[in-house]
């Protein structure tokens, strides 16, 4: 099985505050290893109620299957003894239903930010096998559940697809 990234690729809405520049989306595309309060790239909060839906990257690599679609966000506190909970969706393109609502529960601060891996889904709505359309469609809600004081910040948001590569087909002649 081989995997791709998809990272965010468009706002769709943002309530939570831009570190700078003026789109969400390519605040939360890389990945920041030091400690939080180190960080020029986030998207942040002091209270809870905060939430932003951005669109992802297309899927383009050749496939014969869709094994598995999985959330990964890396978000923090670095206020001492602070907490913070995540909700977060992936949300079909359009209006509808979203194929999974997922948190993180309740985390405490740390200086550096904690990568939440979220349940890798073998269908998109317990049922219906992935296909292209609705990955391309794929939209991230992430909401700021809860939060007990300091500073929330989120520095990377992307989606992690699992598929089975197509088997390679031998076109020579043996003679």
């Amino acid at each position: 099985m081989a995997t791709v990234n998809l990272y965010p690729n468009a706002t769709d809405s943002n309530d939570f505050t831009l570190s700078t520049g003026s789109d969400a989306h390519t605040l939360v595309r890389d990945n920041h290893t030091v400690p939080v309060a180190m960080d020029s790239n986030y998207l942040s909060a002091t209270a809870s109620g905060k939430n932003c839906l951005l669109g992802l990257d297309d899927f383009t690599q050749d496939h014969s299957s869709i094994d598995g679609v999985q959330l990964v966000l890396r978000a923090g506190n670095d206020s001492r003894a602070k907490t913070y909970d995540i909700e977060t969706k992936l949300m079909p393109a359009g209006i509808g239903a979203a194929y999974y609502t997922e948190s993180t529960g309740t985390e405490t601060s740390n200086r550096f930010y904690k990568t939440h891996t979220f349940t890798n889904r073998l269908a998109a709505d317990g049922s219906t096998a992935w296909n292209n359309t609705l990955i391309d469609g794929l939209r991230l809600y992430v909401k700021l559940d809860a939060h007990s004081g300091g500073t929330f910040k989120f520095t990377q948001a992307y989606v992690i697809v699992t598929y089975t590569e197509p088997l390679a087909t031998d076109n020579s002649v043996f003679f």
